[in-house]
């Protein structure tokens, strides 16, 4: 019996020294990618696109500026999620100590299941994923004003995204009487793609958005923009106007065209 004990004791001491060694080490394992991005080029804050008076020129400028942000982002998405596909190859069982704290961080960073069991990896492919060029340039595009509106040219914030702790950002001047959100701030403009994807990624509101991208890598499908924005009713109070006004932006803007290139990315990475 504490034969036993001692071996069970050692065990636990083992993944202990095997997690803390993981998350203070200094160099990656490129066999398993830090969780998140480490910028190239950082944006602090976005140009003033008011200043450029051509209308399609500010659009372009807008698109041009953030395109480089959102395909480095997903690109570091895709290369966790390489890792995870790989990772769910072994054997559970067969899984050393690093490797069940590696998917342990994924899991707590991508807000997953805590218990991490044979079917974890599974599930982190539904989180683990891109969000279309196409549809981050949109709702950036429309939740901002064109980069206008106070929050972004304040916070870097692009997407409308809350937060929920007393100055954890800027307070609306149109929140309604009872409501403590805020509207959340970023200390750069790749900070806030990167809060955006996760909030994609993670949000329970957005789970409808999840399962159809997994039903289209499933059947080997083309995860485009619009097909994805047709699932975004919680994202405005719109609802089913939201998902026409996105659809029809992406369209008229021809923004497919991006993540076309950001799929060329990928084969050159």
């Amino acid at each position: 019996m504490t034969t036993t004990k001692t071996l069970a004791i050692v065990g636990v001491v083992v993944v202990v020294i095997a997690i803390v060694a993981y998350q203070f080490t200094g160099q990656e394992d490129p066999t398993m990618p830090r969780i998140e991005a480490k910028s190239a080029n950082t944006l602090s804050k976005l140009p003033d696109f008011a200043k450029i008076a051509d209308v399609k020129e500010k659009k372009e400028t807008f698109f041009t500026t953030l395109y480089p942000i959102i395909e480095e982002e997903n690109q570091h998405i895709m290369k966790l999620r390489s890792a995870l596909i790989a990772l769910n190859d072994i054997p559970f069982v067969d899984l050393a100590p690093k490797q069940l704290a590696y998917i342990s961080d994924v899991a707590k960073y991508y807000r997953a299941d805590d218990a991490i069991n044979k079917n974890t990896i599974t599930q982190l492919l539904e989180r683990v994923d891109i969000i279309p060029p196409s549809l981050a340039l949109t709702q950036a595009a429309i939740e901002s004003g064109w980069g206008s509106s106070r929050f972004s040219k304040q916070g870097n914030n692009l997407f409308g995204q809350w937060c929920f702790s007393k100055g954890c950002g800027m307070v609306p001047s149109s929140r309604d009487s009872g409501k403590a959100h805020e509207v959340a701030k970023f200390k750069s403009v790749n900070a806030a793609v990167r809060g955006y994807l996760k909030n994609l990624n993670t949000n329970s509101a957005y789970q409808k958005l999840r399962d159809k991208r997994a039903q289209i890598r499933k059947s080997d499908g083309e995860v485009t923009g619009i097909a994805l924005a047709q699932t975004l009713t919680e994202y405005s109070e719109e609802r089913e106007k939201y998902i026409t006004k996105v659809s029809k932006f992406i369209n008229q803007n021809k923004l497919q065209r991006f993540t076309k290139q950001f799929e060329e990315s990928l084969k050159a990475a």
